[in-house]
């Protein structure tokens, strides 16, 4: 009998995901950027820089941390221990889309709500040099960007473990966030046998 090949869907995975994503953000930014004023608008665009930036970080520090530290927290109990080895078990994954799905969906988004800010400020100030001001802020976005991954690398490389382990307590914590009506229904079902 000859084996069946087994097909990698991850790509076609990712790739649906991030289609979503994309238009979810974009469709988010672009209702928050119409209906608040310029100030808050820099304030979502430096917003969703800042997320790259960090979700960047993250992936970097994902490839380059062991998971040996993290067990010896998984066994004291210590929250974001279980977590953080799951991060550097799955981190071909965790990178991809902390590097690549996020990082760059967020960057093509900064890009347009740095379009937006900028008709935005041409209507409202009857500004005629919005070419001028689009070049400007994207040139300012992209700098940003980049600037801010290049030093979040060394820092990624460097506190990997810290940085997992932050991230692996997040996890844990949002887990608990999200699991709080069913844990607390399992233990009232146990009460009552």
């Amino acid at each position: 009998m000859k084996k069946q090949k087994k097909y990698n869907l991850w790509p076609l995975k990712i790739t649906v995901f991030t289609f979503f994503l994309s238009v979810s953000i974009n469709v988010v930014t672009n209702l928050l950027i119409e209906k608040v004023s310029i100030v808050w608008a820099f304030f979502v665009l430096v917003c969703v820089v800042l997320i790259g930036i960090i979700f960047d970080i993250v992936g970097i520090a994902v490839t380059s941390a062991s998971e040996t530290p993290f067990h010896a927290r998984n066994a004291k109990g210590i929250p974001g221990g279980k977590e953080a080895i799951s991060l550097i078990r799955s981190a071909e994954k965790v990178s991809n889309i902390c590097n690549d799905v996020i990082g760059d969906t967020v960057g093509v988004v900064s890009g347009g709500l740095a379009g937006a800010i900028v008709t935005i400020i041409a209507v409202k100030y009857h500004n005629g040099d919005e070419m001028f001001l689009n070049l400007v802020l994207s040139g300012i976005v992209a700098a940003v960007t980049v600037g801010g991954k290049a030093a979040g690398k060394n820092v990624a490389m460097t506190k990997s473990h810290d940085i997992i382990q932050g991230a692996g307590i997040v996890m844990h914590f949002i887990k608990n966030i999200f699991t709080f009506g069913k844990a607390g229904g399992k233990k009232q079902k146990k009460k009552e046998r």
